[in-house]
C-alpha cells in the first residue's frame, strides 16, 4: 500500500488540494548506525559493536498541528558480533567467534509529536513499530578448535531470519530554512523481540565442540538521523 501511494505522493502539487499539502511532508534521510547484539543465554555473548548506515524515505502524515503519523522506506546495513563459548572432546572450554553483516529493508510505522516552532527550531518525539525483512546476509567465522577463519560466507536463508520485528523510539530536532523545508537531526533506538539467528547445531565444527548453537540473539540499534524535510 505504501509503495502505491508513492507516485502519487512525489507527483503531487504542494498546495492544500495536493496530497503534499499541509499535513503531510516528505524526507530524504542518511543515517549512521551503531548496532549490537543481546544475548540472554549462557552460551552466547554480544561481542562489541559494528558500525552501519541507514539511507532512505522519510513520510510524515499530520492529523493534527503538532501530531501526526511517520512512516517510509529504509534500506539498513548493519551486523552483529556474537561469541559462542563451547567445549572440546575433553572438556576444555573454547570459543567460536561468529560476526554477521546483513542488509534489511524495514517499514516503521510509528506515531510523531511536535512541539510549536521556535526560533526555527522544532522538537519532535515519535515512538512505534518497525517490520523488518532480511536482503542480505554475509558471516565472517572463526574459532579457537583449529585457528581456522572463513570470511564472506553468504548465510542468508540458512543463520539469519528472515523477519525481524523491532519496537522504536526516538526525539530530534528540525530547523527550517524556507517554508516547510526543514533540516532534521535526531536520534532512533531499535529494540527488536524476535530470534535474529537460527538455531544451529554444531556439527558444522566436523564434532570438534560439543553443545548446540542455541542461545537466543536478539539484534538492537541506534540510527543517528541526518536528513531533509520538504
Amino acid at each position: 500500500m505504501l509503495l502505491a501511494l508513492l507516485p502519487e505522493v512525489l507527483l503531487a502539487g504542494s498546495g492544500s488540494n495536493g496530497f503534499l499539502g499541509d499535513k503531510t511532508r516528505l524526507g530524504i534521510n542518511f543515517n549512521p548506525i551503531i548496532s549490537f547484539a543481546r544475548a540472554p543465554g549462557v552460551q552466547t555473548d554480544n561481542k562489541g559493536v559494528r558500525g552501519g548506515f541507514q539511507a532512505g524515505l522519510q513520510i510524515d502524515r499530520y492529523f493534527a498541528t503538532n501530531y501526526g503519523f511517520s512512516t517510509g522506506i529504509y534500506f539498513d546495513y548493519l551486523g552483529v558480533n556474537l561469541v559462542y563459548h563451547l567445549n572440546d572432546t575433553l572438556g576444555n572450554p573454547k570459543s567460536l567467534n561468529h560476526k554477521y553483516i546483513t542488509q534489511f529493508l524495514e517499514i516503521p510505522l510509528g506515531l510523531k509529536l511536535r512541539t510549536n516552532e521556535f526560533k526555527k527550531i522544532t522538537a519532535y518525539g515519535e515512538l512505534g513499530l518497525t517490520p523488518m525483512l532480511l536482503l542480505s546476509a554475509r558471516a565472517n567465522y572463526s574459532n579457537d578448535f583449529d585457528d581456522s577463519l572463513k570470511t564472506q560466507i553468504k548465510v542468508y536463508g540458512s543463520r539469519v531470519n528472515f523477519f525481524d520485528l523491532a519496537t522504536h523510539v526516538g526525539a530530534g530536532i528540525e530547523y527550517n530554512i524556507s517554508g516547510k523545508t526543514s533540516v532534521i537531526a535526531g536520534v532512533i533506538f531499535k529494540y527488536a523481540f524476535l530470534n535474529h539467528i537460527k538455531d544451529s547445531t554444531s556439527k558444522a565444527y566436523k564434532g570438534k565442540p560439543t553443545g548446540l548453537l542455541n542461545d537466543q540473539v536478539f539484534l538492537s540499534y541506534f540510527s543517528f538521523r541526518i536528513g531533509i524535510l520538504f
